[in-house]
């Protein structure tokens, strides 16, 4: 049997030959607008003007939690949480008295629309 030696140069190339997907899967850090995944779906073309104005109150229904939380970047994309990143959004939110403008930062693993949270903090 054969072993394959690989450079990291090698490991590189391979990596940007299997596209975008494979690249992002490291530590990334993603700034935006915390918002239920229900909303930022309906509202991502209105970007950060929507997510500034998005409340604790519609944060907090049953269906907006149901449906998870999101970052709603300033270039309109929705970053869905893993489902501990929405569970640490919903307690960010209930123990926060803060009512709109929930800009966060959250890091993680970044896989296609949705990220596997390491941290999220609000700003």
């Amino acid at each position: 049997m054969k072993t394959l030696a690989l450079t990291s140069s090698t490991v590189l190339a391979l990596a940007i030959a299997a596209g975008p997907g494979y690249a992002q899967a490291g530590t990334q850090t993603v700034t935006g607008h915390l918002v239920d995944v229900m909303c930022a779906t309906k509202h991502a073309s209105e970007g950060a003007k929507y997510g500034a104005t998005h409340d604790k109150s519609c944060l907090l229904m049953d269906d907006c939690v149901k449906s998870g939380y999101s970052v709603l970047t300033a270039d309109n994309k929705v970053v869905k949480l893993d489902a501990k990143g929405s569970a640490m959004a919903l307690e960010l939110i209930k123990k926060t008295a803060r009512e709109r403008d929930w800009k966060v930062t959250v890091n993680g693993a970044l896989a296609g629309d949705t990220m596997t949270v390491s941290s999220l903090t609000l700003q």
